[in-house]
């Protein structure tokens, strides 16, 4: 996304919680009327977590037009998707290109111009953005998440599909609508029928995985819930619920539960909670990470949420602090888990401010922490910066940078996390020099 204008208001679902870069929760009023730390030392480690490498990998396409790379394994070997579009307008994004690996990354397919077919339909345009894959040990399938941006004249339609892969996605079931009510399935001849339209609209998780307990999970955001502020009144905000699969054998399909709404105030979050992020404590218990806003009471923070029941039920939510009780302060922007196969350790990496933010800004320096697992906090002498505004690449005139849209996940044969992220305003901080953005890949190693 580019700027706090997150999921544009053009975005019916975006419009559903109104600004996607609102967002999110706390302890009451405790998160509120806290003090987080001031200034720089209190952002910086004690002792660097990891070492980081950075290249160019797609630069910038032309003027003012952001290079998006995303990518991902697909199933549960080495083979890998990369899937580039070029963003023309915040949160809008054109000419799909993809290509496979099945070697880890080390040789390439040729990159492959996606079907216009796909993506637009008379007057008719859409948008299919990756969402997530995962390897479900059950079904033995990849289950790879996608979501629909339907645009109809002026205004635009959110839904998310599945669909299943048993040859590491060379081939897939079709499509199929994550619902939460009734509502037909998408007419492939006619995409904008109103009843399809009017219903099941939600966007999806950005990540999907499975769990223990034999089920997978991804959590969703668009969706009202009725709250109760502190003045005693009902409140209609945006918030996330999560969506709970376990293969049904027989039909050869997932049975797909809905969890409780995780919700809160708009006095703690202007425009309520959004993208969420999942990750399974050793504990067995589940970690929810999510975005928010500032409001005029309440400082922007990352928020939390912790479910004990496989992901149906959700405790409060609560500001992710430091394992030493203090408070920091977040910019709305996405942030990511990620787990090491060779540490066993689970890492945060997103924004952390040195002062309060202002929406969705700023969005730099990246931060990787190391999580404490049962404090449900980050170990503050782990916090790590990732990246920064560098003298070495910005422009002379770049004062500020938006390092918070990027895909990061573990290589598989070297245990370092790679990670693909877009650098704005590298170039400079006004248009279009602002939005000539260049996708870079980091390599990050663990130093312990």
């Amino acid at each position: 996304m580019r700027e706090p204008m997150v999921r544009q208001a053009m975005i019916s679902c975006a419009a559903a919680f109104m600004v996607l870069v609102a967002c999110v929760a706390a302890f009451g009023q405790d998160a509120a009327n806290s003090t987080p730390a001031q200034g720089k030392e209190d952002t910086m480690s004690a002792r660097k977590l990891a070492t980081v490498s950075r290249e160019l990998y797609i630069p910038s396409p032309r003027e003012g037009v952001p290079a998006i790379l995303w990518t991902s394994y697909v199933g549960n070997g080495l083979r890998r998707l990369e899937h580039k579009t070029d963003e023309i307008a915040s949160d809008v994004y054109v000419n799909p290109w993809e290509r496979y690996s099945d070697d880890n990354g080390r040789t390439w397919t040729q990159w492959q111009q996606q079907p216009k077919s796909d993506y637009v339909q008379g007057d008719l345009s859409r948008e299919l953005m990756h969402l997530a894959f995962c390897h479900d040990p059950v079904s033995q399938r990849t289950v790879h998440l996608m979501m629909e941006v339907l645009r109809v004249g002026e205004s635009a339609y959110l839904h998310t599909f599945y669909r299943t892969s048993q040859d590491e996605g060379r081939t897939f079931t079709r499509y199929k609508l994550l619902r939460f009510e009734d509502g037909p399935e998408q007419d492939p001849e006619n995409w904008a029928k109103p009843e399809y339209l009017r219903a099941n609209s939600v966007y999806g998780g950005y990540n999907l995985i499975p769990l223990r307990n034999g089920t997978i999970i991804t959590a969703c955001c668009g969706q009202w819930v009725t709250v109760t502020n502190a003045e005693d009144e009902k409140e209609r905000v945006a918030g996330i619920r999560c969506w709970i699969g376990r293969w049904n054998a027989e039909r050869e399909d997932y049975d797909w539960d809905v969890s409780e709404p995780v919700a809160v105030p708009k006095s703690i979050c202007a425009g309520g909670l959004c993208e969420g992020y999942l990750a399974e404590l050793q504990s067995g218990e589940l970690l929810l990470e999510m975005r928010g806003t500032n409001t005029e009471v309440t400082p922007g923070h990352k928020w939390i949420s912790v479910s004990r029941d496989g992901g149906h039920t959700w405790s409060d939510v609560t500001d992710l602090r430091y394992d030493d009780g203090t408070q920091f302060y977040a910019a709305a922007a996405m942030a990511r888990m990620v787990r090491s196969t060779r540490t066993g350790k689970l890492y945060w990496i997103g924004n952390i401010s040195a002062e309060p933010p202002q929406g969705g800004l700023p969005r730099h320096p990246l931060h990787m922490a190391e999580i404490d697992e049962t404090l449900y906090a980050l170990r503050r002498s782990t916090v790590t910066i990732l990246d920064t505004v560098d003298p070495e690449i910005d422009s002379p005139e770049t004062t500020a940078v938006n390092l918070s849209n990027f895909c990061i996940f573990e290589n598989r044969e070297t245990g370092d996390f790679e990670m693909y992220m877009a650098r704005y305003g590298q170039h400079g901080p006004r248009n279009p020099a602002f939005w000539t953005a260049d996708t870079y890949k980091y390599l990050i190693h663990l130093t312990e």
